[in-house]
């Protein structure tokens, strides 16, 4: 059984015997758990992509600064 099995196989454990009538509100639980995962893994990949931007930016305008002087 892979990792990835086993953590699915332990929340299913979990979850087994609650109430039928919360299954409603844990999955959406879960749904916006996974799409507050999602949108922070955007987040970061668009803040590295920035900041190297920014990085360029800084590097250019220092090397036209030096040739200024």
């Amino acid at each position: 059984m892979t990792w990835q099995q086993q953590q699915q196989q332990r929340l299913l454990d979990e979850v087994k015997d609650l109430p039928e009538e919360v299954f409603p509100n844990l999955l959406q639980i879960v749904h916006l758990f996974k799409a507050s995962i999602l949108q922070t893994q955007q987040d970061m990949i668009q803040l590295r992509d920035e900041l190297a931007d920014w990085d360029r930016l800084s590097d250019q305008a220092l090397l036209d600064f030096e040739r200024g002087l």
